[in-house]
């Protein structure tokens, strides 16, 4: 961490802080989990925060057994929130009690298995995910991602169906997903998307 969280946790008795290695997505989150000093749950990227209508909806849940929580999550693109381009609200499972469920261990696009068991609430308020907030941290996803891909994936495609699918890729989000809609951003994002799928497929 560079951006002084480290700090403001350390001001807080009522925090506690662990650190270790990254394990890919699923794998880390569950390791997080399992630190937990209770059973119950509310998962939080660092790059999200709590609506103030979501942190008062916590606060009112009588949690039971099999119960989860879902919850919309607006995505903003370096200052706007994007609903085209593949960006729309999506809703989350993020509210689960770890004797009963846990994150997929699958090393990026994660998410909070469930069974037909489980009794969904959705939750009020949302999250506000600041995904992108410069250009850089655009390059450095792609990278990340593509290399987690790569690792978890073994299919081989010709360098033809890479490059047909990376075409794709940017027609699907500028056109199909309406990127186009947004603007500049639309458009950084359709490229974007299509770079990532290039290096994913071809590492």
């Amino acid at each position: 961490s560079t951006d002084g969280t480290l700090d403001v946790i350390k001001a807080y008795g009522n925090v506690k802080l662990y650190s270790g290695d990254f394990l890919g997505f699923g794998e880390t989150k569950n390791n997080a989990i399992n630190l937990a000093s209770n059973d119950w749950i509310f998962s939080l990227d660092a790059d999200e925060s709590l609506s103030e209508e979501l942190a008062s909806h916590l606060y009112k849940i009588e949690l039971k057994p099999k119960l989860i929580g879902e919850v919309q999550r607006k995505n903003f693109f370096m200052g706007r929130e994007m609903t085209t381009a593949g960006w729309g609200r999506d809703k989350i499972i993020r509210l689960f009690n770890r004797k009963e469920f846990s994150f997929s261990d699958r090393l990026v696009h994660e998410k909070v298995e469930i069974d037909l068991t489980a009794q969904k609430i959705f939750l009020n308020g949302c999250l506000v995910h600041l995904s992108v907030n410069n250009l850089s941290q655009i390059l450095e996803k792609v990278n990340l991602y593509s290399d987690l891909h790569a690792k978890e994936n073994d299919t081989f495609y010709p360098l033809i169906i890479i490059i047909f699918k990376a075409f794709y890729a940017f027609f699907r989000t500028y056109f199909f997903q309406k990127g186009f809609l947004a603007g500049w951003r639309g458009f950084v994002l359709a490229v974007s998307n299509s770079i990532g799928v290039f290096y994913k497929y071809i590492k």
